[in-house]
C-alpha cells in the first residue's frame, strides 16, 4: 500500500485539477474527475505497475484512502460552494453525474489556480 509522501497530490493540488477538468468538461461524472486524480498519480509513478529491485514482481498499488478522501472532499467543496451540481440532462439527474452550475466562479477558480 502506498504512504502518503512528499510527492503526493496535496488538496490544492487535486482542487486545482478538478477545477481545470470542469473548465473543459462542464458535464462529466465524480468517476471521471476521479480518473483525472489517478492518471496523475500514475504520471507521477505514485501508483500503477511496480517492479521490486529484489525480483521481477510487479504489482499495481492503487490510489490510496487519502486520495480518496482529498477528491471527496474537493467535490463537496464544489456542490456547497454552488460551482457544480449533481445531474447533467434529463436522463441523468444526479450523482454521480455532476454540471457546472456557476460558471463565472469556475472561471474566477480556474484563473486563481493557474
Amino acid at each position: 500500500m502506498r504512504h502518503h509522501i512528499e510527492q503526493d497530490l496535496s488538496k490544492e493540488d487535486i482542487f486545482r485539477m478538478i477545477v481545470k477538468h470542469l473548465d473543459v468538461f462542464p458535464l462529466t461524472s465524480i468517476e471521471a474527475i476521479r480518473e483525472v486524480i489517478r492518471s496523475s498519480l500514475n504520471q507521477r509513478g505514485l501508483i500503477g505497475g511496480i517492479t521490486k529491485q529484489t525480483g521481477a514482481v510487479t504489482y499495481n498499488r492503487k490510489i490510496s484512502d487519502q486520495d480518496i478522501q482529498l477528491i471527496n472532499d474537493c467535490i463537496c467543496d464544489l456542490l456547497n460552494s454552488r460551482v457544480i451540481q449533481p445531474g447533467i440532462n434529463e436522463v441523468n439527474q444526479e450523482l454521480p453525474w455532476i454540471s457546472v452550475f456557476d460558471k463565472e466562479k469556475l472561471k474566477a477558480m480556474v484563473n486563481s489556480h493557474s
